[in-house]
């Protein structure tokens, strides 16, 4: 049984501010147990929710090691929470964590996972996003600086580009559509992250150096049809999921093959290509919440 903290404030750095992290600083702004800034490239083109007007947005150069130090350490900075995205920013991160270890007060780094689960596969050989990530990992490890890798499964609420709905208005499949999936929503994501760095100390054996599966629900692209009442459309698997850009179909489509294949669930195992069983094993560190659904989003 996890054991929660009576009332105790963390100091933590959120780096990067877009959609999820929005929602990660809301849940800890909620918590009352976090003193939080925000670190991005150019606070001046940021701007947060009247509600979090209050938040530091603290300019910085992530590339610029002994700068992140000092101010790290003269924040006295016990967590980094990292939502950066994309090849630019996923780079971004080993100078950031160079800086964490260096400043001497950050405990834990949580790395931009968010998503299907990546370790194994730098061992695999896999050269794309899911090796880039477990490659970072693998630094962590190697500079000694603790971690926690949120794997979420899909957002809920981005299923319908997944599907292409938006551009033809049918559920768009590659396979057959039956191979279950997770699926979380981005609020229960912030909550649920907000919940255990705030509720667990930083060293605990809930994090430290742990990979943490949730799952909202889990799905397959026919039930996303149904609920959706919606008609499905296989896609020839020499073909793209439509998109509106020839990126944004490639990366739905490599998403899609994930799915197909069972990678896309969060008790997955990518170095033994096998099931573990323990998709959103890490729920139960939330006792008593209630995970948002695909029908309870499916409006937005």
């Amino acid at each position: 049984m996890a054991q929660f903290l009576p009332f105790q404030r963390q100091n933590i750095a959120l780096v990067g501010v877009g959609d999820l992290g929005t929602q990660i600083l809301l849940a800890l702004i909620a918590t009352k147990q976090a003193n939080v800034i925000v670190l991005t490239r150019t606070a001046a083109s940021k701007t947060l929710p009247p509600d979090l007007s209050s938040v530091p947005i603290i300019e910085a150069d992530y590339a610029d090691v002994s700068a992140l130090t000092a101010l790290l350490k003269s924040q006295n900075i016990e967590i980094v929470v990292s939502t950066l995205s994309s090849t630019p920013g996923l780079k971004a991160q080993y100078p950031l964590a160079d800086a964490a270890k260096a400043s001497g007060t950050v405990k834990l780094f949580v790395p931009s996972e968010w998503g299907l689960p990546n370790e194994g596969a730098k061992q695999r050989g896999e050269h794309n996003l899911f090796g880039f990530k477990d490659t970072f990992a693998e630094h962590l490890r190697t500079i000694g600086l603790p971690y926690a890798r949120f794997y979420t499964g899909f957002f809920t609420e981005h299923l319908k580009w997944l599907v292409g709905l938006e551009t033809n208005d049918f559920v768009n499949v590659l396979g057959k559509g039956e191979t279950p999936f997770s699926v979380t929503s981005e609020e229960d994501i912030g909550g649920f992250v907000a919940h255990v760095l705030t509720s667990l100390p930083s060293d605990s054996p809930h994090l430290n150096n742990r990979c943490l599966r949730m799952e909202g629900e889990r799905v397959t692209m026919r039930d996303l049809a149904r609920i959706y009442n919606k008609p499905l459309l296989f896609v020839p698997q020499s073909n793209e999921i439509p998109a509106k850009t020839a990126e944004e179909a490639e990366f739905k489509t490599l998403l899609q093959i994930e799915a197909d294949g069972g990678r896309a669930s969060t008790g997955w195992d990518r170095l033994t290509a096998t099931e573990r069983g323990d998709a959103g094993a890490a729920n139960k560190l939330w006792e008593g919440h209630v995970w948002k659904t695909v029908e309870n989003t499916k409006t937005k």
